[in-house]
Order: C-alpha cells, then structure tokens, then sequence
C-alpha cells in the first residue's frame, strides 16, 4: 500500500496553503510520490489515486481536484485572479 508522505508530517498546516506547483516543487517526498507531476505525456498513466490520497490529506485550500473530458483527475490551481487558474 502506498503510504501518503503528508500522513505524519508536521508540515501539513503550512503545505495546505500552498498552490499545487510551490507544493510538489517544495517536497522531495510528495514530488517522489506522485512520480511526473507536472508531465502532460504521462497523464494517461499518472497515479490520480496517489493524486487523490495528497488532497484528501492535506485539505488545500489553494486548489482543488477536478475531472477532465476524459475522466482524468486534474489539478485547479488557484492563482488570485479573477477567472484565471492555471490545470495541471
């Protein structure tokens, strides 16, 4: 069973409020974990579930999950601006 880096981390209050990319570029351990986070040609075969366990753990309030067109788990991005998020 894959174990959430975030699980026992003391870290969790200060990674929840940041958006996705500052989070998977600041944590070796999550980075490691979700295995191409950022890579667009691997998102056939990227881990949603591993992508699903980080949010439901740390509870982020600067982004979300949502599905794409082709049912693929996708990240919104929060960005400050009014209609404008960036999806990873």
């Amino acid at each position: 069973m894959n174990n959430c880096p975030c699980n026992k981390c003391i870290c969790v209050p200060v990674c929840k409020r940041k958006q996705y990319q500052f989070l998977v570029n600041d944590c070796k351990e999550i980075w490691s974990y979700l295995k191409n986070p950022f890579d667009w040609s691997v998102l056939p075969s990227r881990s949603n579930a591993r992508l699903k366990i980080i949010h439901k753990t740390l509870k982020p309030t600067s982004w979300s999950l949502f599905y794409s067109t082709n049912d693929k788990v996708m990240v919104d991005n929060y960005t400050g601006y009014e209609n404008c998020h960036l999806h990873y």
